[in-house]
């Protein structure tokens, strides 16, 4: 198996385990406007160079005093050298930043996506909106709709004051109290659960590099769907299965055995139990699928790692700071009222991530850490969650991962650029008496190691994702 592509499955593995518990940190439209030297009057329209300084602010982004000048001796040109050098602002056709002149909505929708790390090139979520999908920044005014930061009625063409300006980023870089409330009594709902049971939809779709199409007979990405059923009964014991279906286009995959369509079936199951992972995977072209079981000492304190989720402990003031929460309103889900909230954010800082664990890492597991960090430039999450009023539990939940990745992996290639994955669950159930028993041909499953032998890396400092 290519190095990249385990260091891969282990890295998106660990992130959507650990993301969703994240709470955030605010910004204030007050520290917003301490960016001005002098405060602007009332009613000021907001430039496109005033609109990065805010934003740069507001990501708490580090922005180097001495870069080089924009437009004359604008103040705001050091936090538009920053946000350019990450590709947040890129200009018009002609090839100017213009900064000068008045920002739109939709052109501050855009850079602040960028921002919240959505990558180019995904596919739009549905939602109702008064902006057209022909418009150039469809897909990420439609991923800030479906999140509540912006109102499907707003007109995207509208010229910003900087006080709609300043109120727009703290929107987006805060949280709703309300909604925060509501989260936390779901992880102390959650923390009394005994066992539950949820079924639903997994979606997984991936765009290879330019440079890396010509290699697989012009494909330029695949995708598989299928469904996914997990049972967990606390502390930790999990069984879960997943059946996907891979679609390869026929015309141009080689192969004779490739299944009619294109469409490869493939099925994994795996059982968590006393700290031993044990998983099969059945897929065309496989010998007969068999067992295997993951080195105990290999793995974090999984139990320590779950019940500091269901307590709500959160995760490092690093990674808090980098997630946020809307409240959508109420509805019925399931025959329950409840709350539906929105939650957003980006992680790009690997060292911070792997600090959310509850320590006790063998030099095995952080080594093969620090190697799946590698892969990956950033990954942002976007998703809503269903919540009891009654009872705080969940209901229902989409998650959607937007992954990008790193160009090369310790000297390979890395061929994807960037990966969807989403799951959504509409069928929860709890504290009905899940029992978890490992079957007997997995108990005598074979060990394999975590990863294959690879060079030493070094684990101190602060590793941030390439990019």
């Amino acid at each position: 198996m290519k190095k990249w592509f385990q260091a891969l499955i282990l890295a998106v593995g660990l992130i959507l385990a650990l993301a969703p518990d994240a709470l955030a940190g605010t910004v204030t439209g007050d520290q917003l406007r301490q960016v001005f030297p002098q405060a602007p009057a009332p009613g000021k329209t907001l430039s496109r160079g005033e609109f990065a300084a805010l934003l740069a602010r507001a990501a708490g982004m580090q922005v180097k005093g001495n870069q080089a000048d924009i437009q004359g001796d604008a103040w705001y040109s050091p936090a538009v050298m920053a946000l350019k050098e990450k590709g947040v602002i890129r200009g018009y056709t002609d090839g100017g930043l213009h900064t000068d002149q008045p920002v739109t909505l939709l052109e501050a929708a855009v850079m602040v996506s960028r921002v919240l790390g959505l990558p180019d090139g995904v596919a739009a979520p549905e939602v109702k909106g008064s902006l057209g999908r022909e418009s150039w920044g469809y897909t990420p005014y439609a991923w800030l709709v479906r999140a509540g930061l912006l109102q499907p009625g707003q007109d995207a063409s509208a010229v910003l004051t900087v006080d709609e300006g300043v109120a727009f980023l703290a929107r987006v870089f805060g949280s709703d109290p309300e909604a925060e409330k509501i989260v936390q009594a779901a992880k102390q709902a959650q923390a009394k659960v005994k066992d539950v049971k949820f079924a639903g939809s997994m979606a997984i779709s991936a765009r290879l590099r330019p440079e890396a199409v010509g290699k697989v007979s012009g494909v330029s990405g695949v995708s598989m769907q299928g469904n996914i059923e997990s049972e967990f009964s606390y502390p930790l014991s999990l069984h879960q299965k997943i059946d996907m279906t891979l679609n390869l286009p026929a015309e141009k995959t080689p192969g004779k055995d490739l299944a009619p369509g294109g469409k490869m079936q493939m099925t994994m199951e795996q059982y968590l139990v006393d700290g031993t992972m044990y998983q099969k995977v059945e897929a065309p072209g496989m010998a007969e699928p068999q067992w295997m079981k993951l080195p105990k000492n290999a793995l974090p304190d999984l139990e320590a790692l779950v019940e500091q989720s269901r307590n709500a402990a959160g995760l490092p003031p690093g990674l808090k700071d980098s997630f946020h929460f809307r409240y959508l309103g109420e509805g019925i889900e399931n025959g329950h009222k409840v709350h539906r909230i929105a939650y957003y954010g980006l992680i790009d800082d690997w060292q911070a991530l792997m600090q959310a664990l509850p320590g006790g890492l063998t030099p095995e597991m952080e080594q093969a850490l620090n190697q799946a960090g590698g892969v990956l430039k950033s990954i942002s999450f976007w998703g809503t969650e269903a919540i009891g009023a009654e009872d705080n539990l969940t209901y229902a939940s989409e998650m959607t991962g937007l992954v990008a990745f790193a160009d090369k992996f310790q000297g390979e290639t890395v061929p994807l650029e960037t990966m969807t994955i989403n799951m959504k669950v509409t069928d929860y159930q709890y504290n009905s008496g899940v029992k978890i028993q490992v079957p007997a041909e997995a108990l005598t499953a074979p060990e394999v190691p975590l990863t294959p032998s690879q060079p030493d890396v070094k684990s101190s400092g602060s590793q941030q994702m390439q990019g």
